[in-house]
């Protein structure tokens, strides 16, 4: 009778110790993975941190007290020779920046005269600059003489309009800004006379305006810091 030939089983045992050693080195494989996206991560995570800090320096840096503004302001209306067109007073809303309308409007029109404006553009780009971490607001003003085109109220509201299409192209931050229409019930100066009284041209001439305000701080603790600062 034949001997049935026994096969070793060392194959098989060859094959699950070269299965399990494949599977432990794609393990490895995936930890080292893992852990060399983490070193990635964290240096993201560092050098976005310290952009954060670079682009908070800056703000900081750029930012300014509405009393720095308005130094500033006076400033540039000085070297500019501008104070016959401009206005600049503080009060409980913020620094009120009243701009002549003849400095930048014909008589009864909301189109900019545009080799005035030029002139302005100096303050203007300071409030342009301001705009990105403070609330503006513009304010159009009227006389008490009734529109025969518009009425004043639309008169107010497409000056007002026309100055922040101005300073849109000039990169004002949109996001911040308030346009205020007023009509003749804000007078800078009481009227004395009636309507058609020549008493009051001067009078008239103050509250054609459009007057940019800048108020408070969107962050409030950019304000606060800088106070705290002697600069």
């Amino acid at each position: 009778m034949m001997k049935k030939r026994r096969f070793s089983s060392n194959k098989n045992q060859d094959l699950w110790i070269t299965s399990y050693a494949d599977l432990i080195s794609a393990i490895f494989a995936v930890m080292i993975l893992f852990v060399s996206f983490s070193k990635i991560d964290i240096e993201k995570y560092d050098m976005v941190q310290r952009l954060m800090i670079e682009k908070k320096k800056q703000e900081f840096d750029e930012f300014k007290t509405l009393a720095q503004i308005e130094k500033t302001i006076n400033e540039i209306t000085e070297e500019h020779k501008l104070e016959k067109y401009i206005n600049i007073k503080m009060d409980n809303k913020g620094l009120i920046i009243s701009f002549d309308s003849a400095a930048q409007f014909k008589s009864a029109s909301y189109t900019l005269i545009k080799d005035k404006i030029l002139l302005m553009r100096p303050i203007l780009s300071e409030i342009v600059l301001q705009s990105q971490y403070r609330y503006i607001d513009i304010e159009g003003h009227t006389d008490n003489v009734p529109g025969t085109k518009v009425s004043n109220w639309e008169l107010s509201a497409l000056r007002a309009l026309a100055i922040q299409k101005y300073l849109q192209k000039l990169g004002l931050n949109n996001k911040n800004v308030r346009l205020i229409a007023n009509a003749e019930n804000k007078p800078l100066e009481n009227y004395k006379s009636t309507i058609n009284s020549s008493i009051d041209k001067k009078a008239r001439e103050l509250n054609r305006r459009v007057s940019i305000i800048i108020g408070e701080a969107k962050f409030k603790d950019l304000d606060e810091n800088k106070r705290g600062t002697k600069k």
